[in-house]
């Protein structure tokens, strides 16, 4: 667990744990089935990670919300829950 759930910190990781999860999403057939159900599993935390990151700029309010409309894009695809941005966001 991130020490303190920084908000920024919570923004970066779901920087970096999406470019993975959504590969594994749009090219399954470039996944061994264990790696991508591994990965496609981390949905769950990285909508954790948005759910506590709190964006206290202009820029990282637009950087969350630009990702999670990526996400919600990517995962509707496939039926996939969407993430909900934190109130007031």
């Amino acid at each position: 667990m991130l020490r303190g759930d920084d908000p920024q910190a919570l923004l970066n990781w779901a920087e970096e744990y999406w470019p993975v999860i959504r590969d594994a999403l749009l090219n399954p057939d470039d996944w061994d089935d264990q790696e991508w159900l591994s990965e496609v599993s981390e949905l769950g935390h990285l909508y954790g990670l948005l759910k506590r990151a709190r964006p206290t700029t202009p820029e990282e309010r637009e950087r969350l919300s630009r990702l999670v409309e990526d996400i919600r894009a990517v995962v509707s695809r496939y039926g996939l829950e969407p993430p909900k941005l934190p109130e007031g966001i």
